[in-house]
């Protein structure tokens, strides 16, 4: 089966070579034929699980139906080169080809598909190459705003602030959070701003900038968070002033913050480690404890 899908592939490929060809009478290749040649090619490649092949045939298909324009085709083998990559276990250069991707189906006027594209290959590269998943999240992030699909946006500027709070880029996660909150106001969704109000919080905290959580508990938590959350918030601001390590631990160990988002439930623990006090140990010095009868100045013995 996976042999005679691979000759198949190849005979697809030798039409669409065909179609490319001009002569006498033919002055102008026949891009779109090639182009569907290629696509059918690549997917019997796939079939034969010879996927370095089959991203090949993409490319080409892609590269074909630029040439007539058809953006969207091109966009959309783009994107099955960039799963064939996945298959071949080499991501090299799929940061570019969504890029590319996402602009050919921005130009159709596909953008929900820009945007999904560039979300699904931030998820393919956080763990190898987090600083290219951030660019493609914020990319995506972008296009969903500037299509007002602003609960979207601010779904994938969460997923940002997220990777950057992994990152240790405090500074960064703020602004993205804050984002958050600007996008709220434009008319996004508000249910999951109080959660929201928790981390950025969190982050003035674990930035030592205690004066800017009491500030984000005053401008957010009154507005955004219910009242056990701010409750907990303004335990918080009074245990820092107060260094009250006990209560600090208290709250930063609670439920709600540990079903937190992971990244921020750690970054909780994190900043509760920094107020665990650890028992002092007694010292004891024995040449100040009287095991045996001690000689007094008298020459006897003390009773």
């Amino acid at each position: 089966m996976s042999k005679d899908k691979i000759q198949e592939g190849r005979e697809c490929m030798d039409k669409a070579a065909k179609y490319l060809k001009t002569s006498l009478l033919k002055w102008v290749p026949d891009y779109d034929s090639a182009a569907d040649e290629y696509s059918k090619a690549a997917t019997c490649f796939r079939v034969g699980k010879s996927y370095k092949e089959s991203k090949e045939c993409l490319l080409k298909a892609s590269e074909n139906y630029l040439q007539n324009r058809s953006l969207f085709h091109a966009a959309k083998c783009m994107d099955q080169a960039i799963i064939m990559s996945k298959e071949i276990g080499d991501t090299s250069d799929v940061f570019k080809l969504a890029m590319k991707a996402s602009h050919y189906y921005q130009q159709h006027g596909s953008s929900g598909s820009a945007s999904l594209l560039l979300n699904k290959v931030a998820d393919m590269l956080i763990q190898s190459d987090p600083e290219s998943a951030v660019k493609l999240l914020k990319e995506a992030s972008n296009i969903s705003g500037i299509e007002d699909s602003t609960g979207q946006a601010m779904e994938y500027t969460h997923k940002v602030a997220r990777l950057l709070v992994k990152l240790k880029r405090y500074e960064e996660a703020e602004n993205e959070i804050k984002r958050q909150f600007e996008l709220a106001v434009e008319g996004g969704p508000t249910s999951n701003m109080g959660r929201v109000t928790v981390e950025l919080f969190l982050l003035q905290l674990a930035k030592g900038d205690n004066v800017a959580a009491k500030n984000v508990l005053q401008e957010y938590g009154m507005q955004y968070c219910e009242q056990a959350e701010i409750y907990m918030l303004e335990s918080i601001v009074n245990a820092y002033s107060d260094h009250d390590s006990a209560q600090i631990l208290k709250m930063l160990n609670s439920p709600f913050i540990k079903h937190m988002d992971v990244e921020f439930a750690i970054l909780a623990k994190s900043l509760a480690e920094k107020w665990i006090v650890e028992p002092k140990q007694q010292v004891t010095n024995n040449d100040n404890e009287e095991t045996e009868e001690s000689p007094t100045d008298f020459g006897g013995t003390l009773c």
